[in-house]
C-alpha cells in the first residue's frame, strides 16, 4: 500500500511491485511476469511445484465479451469470434460477418483469451484457430492465413513461433 517500499522491494530482487488499489489487468501482468520467469528456470523440484501451482491459480479463460453501445449492452461468446484486430485502444471483433468494437487493448484481451483457441498472428491480429482453413507460406517468410469464411490475414514472421503451441 506504500510506494516508499518499492525501492527496497527491487533491492531484494522483486520482479514487480503492486500498489493498492490495483486492477485485474495490472495484477495479471505481474502474475504472468512471475510465471514466465519460473517456467524458464525449471531447475529444481520446488520450481516445478511452483509452476504447477501458478498454472492452477491462473484465471479461467474468458468465455464471453460484453459489448456496450449507446442503445444497449449485449454479450458475445468468445468461441463465436472469428478474428480480432487492433483499433488503437480498442479491438474490433469479427463475428460471423459482423464487427463489434470493444474498448480494450489487444494485449489485455490476449491475456484473457483461451490460449488453446486463440493465436496471435500479428501485432494487430488475433485469430480463432477453429476458424482457420489453412496457412499458405509466402516468399518472404510470412504466411497467408485463410479462414473458412474466405477472409485472408497475415501471419508475420515475428509470430511464426506461436504456431508451435498447436503442433500435435
Amino acid at each position: 500500500a506504500f510506494d516508499e517500499y518499492a525501492v527496497h522491494a527491487f533491492e531484494v530482487h522483486a520482479l514487480d511491485y503492486l500498489l493498492k488499489p490495483f486492477d485485474v489487468e495490472r495484477f495479471t501482468e505481474a502474475f504472468e511476469r512471475a510465471a514466465e520467469l519460473i517456467r524458464h528456470r525449471q531447475k529444481t523440484d520446488l520450481d516445478r511445484r511452483l509452476t504447477r501451482l501458478l498454472d492452477d491459480l491462473k484465471p479461467a479463460a474468458l468465455e464471453r465479451l460484453m459489448i456496450k453501445t449507446q442503445q444497449r449492452i449485449y454479450f458475445i461468446r468468445t468461441d463465436e469470434v472469428d478474428w480480432i484486430e487492433a483499433a488503437g485502444n480498442y479491438v474490433r471483433l469479427h463475428v460471423g460477418g459482423k464487427t463489434h468494437l470493444l474498448r480494450q487493448t489487444m494485449n489485455a484481451l490476449e491475456r484473457q483469451l483461451d490460449r488453446d483457441r486463440f493465436l496471435r498472428i500479428h501485432r494487430s491480429t488475433i485469430v480463432n484457430v477453429d476458424r482457420v482453413r489453412d496457412f499458405h507460406r509466402m516468399f518472404n517468410g510470412e504466411y497467408e492465413v485463410r479462414l473458412y469464411d474466405g477472409t485472408t490475414l497475415t501471419l508475420s514472421r515475428g509470430y511464426r513461433s506461436q504456431l508451435d503451441r498447436f503442433a500435435v
